[in-house]
């Protein structure tokens, strides 16, 4: 295994910096994401939300099951997700700039 050894004379370990860092920007995005979620459900509508929940977070990958569902049309299905989708994009970049 490729395990950096501590120096003999002072005990530092030079790998402890790098694992900070990763750790620290793993916890920056969970807080990022956290926040997006949140000014989503602000930001999108009551359907928009229902719908991308449905896509994304259940997995229905139909359009047309989704539609079944809500009672709402494939094409209509595709409309709201797509707008979901933008808000979403523009709030993560809004967070991550």
């Amino acid at each position: 295994m490729n395990k950096i050894e501590p120096c003999e004379m002072c005990g530092r370990y030079d790998g402890d910096m790098k694992e900070k860092w990763q750790v620290r920007e793993l916890e920056v995005d969970k807080m990022n994401l956290l926040l997006a979620g949140i000014l989503f459900t602000q930001s999108a509508t009551h359907r928009q939300i229902e719908l991308f929940m449905s896509k994304y977070y259940i997995g229905r990958e139909s359009y047309s099951d989704i539609g079944r569902d809500f009672g709402i049309s494939k094409q209509t299905v595709a409309e709201t997700i797509d707008r979901s989708c933008e808000i979403i994009t523009n709030i993560i970049n809004k967070l991550t700039t």
